[in-house]
């Protein structure tokens, strides 16, 4: 039965693991060669194939080298996963993990050439990984807060466990409580050593996994209802938005007012300057509409430079004081790719009060607040004019 705690089988089992982790996390290197992530992902699976395997090498009187050498390995390829997370939140890889790694080659090389005790070198080896674990720990957390995914909690709880494992064997090993030779057949050092980081490191390995490809749905998702150029909703999501608060705002007959902004002579900006200077200020007014209009209003991109403005519970009188705003905003703003040019807008309004017009479908409001926007192109531009419904009813 000791033949079962042997630590060269645990070994042999932790370097498979940590090869289908490289495997993997290079598969989707070379799928996505953009992503820096997995590149470092990947790396650290195979420092810590050869770092495990050296450690083992150790025992077999090959002197220091492997030892210091698979050690540091192993601080090396913990550091590259930390980077890894780094760049997954778009972080540039700290430079303070060079450091770490050769802080701990020479401060490790040292405990060794001076034959301190085995315990003191187990207690410096597993508080450095325990660290870096705490690294990956602190990047998911800034990131993401107290709005954790299940990707993110699985990889908070995976290396949390792996550092207490790392602390408490660095304890046990100080206070001499374990038997830390690598040939050794006590299940405490095979499990504390080998086995217990082997799950935790696959389990967080795969928690990495499932946040890469969290953020590849929710980037589909996001593109699949939002503008690529602008990133305010596009016409498709915009509409189903639309139709659903209006018939909210049916049910429950609360007022509604509806924008349809167009730019003023956009087509001179394209002409005179380019489509790419173009697409620069319409990112620049979509992002000055998002700053000015309220949270609960919804803004898209209807179609070219003309843009629409939803806005939930707003009254006649609270639509016109946001159109000014809008009209105010984009007077003032300037647009350093066109020589500072000045673009305005103009602006259609519509809003339905339930305690005067009829029942009337998210189509029909904006065709109206659409031929309000005409209405305000043909009086100059540069302005806003509301939709008319007595003189609709007198057509009638």
């Amino acid at each position: 039965m000791d033949s079962l705690w042997n630590s060269y089988t645990a070994n042999i089992a932790y370097a498979i693991s940590q090869l289908c982790i490289a495997i993997i996390m290079g598969g989707l290197y070379f799928l996505a060669p953009t992503e820096r992530s997995t590149r470092y992902w990947a790396l650290s699976g195979l420092l810590s194939i050869f770092g495990s395997t050296l450690t083992a090498f150790s025992i077999s009187k090959f002197g220091h080298l492997p030892l210091i050498t698979g050690s540091t390995l192993m601080i090396a390829a913990m550091t590259a996963k930390w980077w890894g997370t780094q760049a997954f939140f778009g972080k540039h890889p700290a430079h303070v993990g060079w450091y770490l790694i050769l802080g701990f080659f020479i401060t490790y090389s040292l405990s060794v050439l001076l034959q301190l005790t085995v315990g003191i070198r187990t207690l410096l080896f597993s508080l450095m990984l325990a660290v870096l674990m705490f690294l990956n720990v602190v990047e998911v957390i800034k990131a993401r807060g107290i709005r954790l995914s299940f990707a993110n909690s699985l990889v908070i709880i995976a290396y949390t466990l792996a550092a207490a494992d790392f602390i408490l064997r660095g304890i046990l090993a100080i206070s001499g409580g374990i038997d830390l030779a690598p040939q050794s057949h006590d299940p405490i050092n095979v499990f504390g050593l080998y086995l217990i980081p082997m799950w935790c490191n696959l389990l967080g390995s795969l928690g990495l996994l499932l946040m890469y490809f969290e953020s590849i749905i929710l980037e589909k998702e996001h593109l699949a209802s939002h503008d690529e150029l602008t990133k305010l909703y596009n016409r498709r999501a915009l509409v189903n938005l639309g139709r659903r608060e209006v018939d909210l705002a049916l049910r429950y007959q609360k007022p509604i007012s509806i924008f349809m902004l167009d730019l003023d002579h956009f087509k001179l900006v394209n002409d005179t300057y380019g489509h790419d200077v173009g697409d620069k200020v319409l990112r620049s007014v979509a992002l000055t509409l998002s700053n000015t209009c309220r949270n609960t209003d919804i803004i898209g991109r209807y179609g070219g430079e003309e843009l629409c403005i939803l806005c939930p519970h707003t009254t006649t009188e609270e639509a016109i004081a946001l159109g000014d705003r809008v009209l105010e905003a984009m007077r003032n703003l300037r647009h350093p790719a066109c020589d500072n040019r000045q673009v305005t807008c103009s602006l259609g309004l519509y809003t339905w009060n339930p305690h005067i017009d009829l029942a009337t479908s998210w189509e029909a409001m904006l065709h109206r607040a659409d031929t309000a926007l005409y209405a305000a192109k043909a009086a100059g531009r540069n302005c806003m004019l509301q939709y008319n419904i007595e003189a609709d009813r007198q057509n009638q």
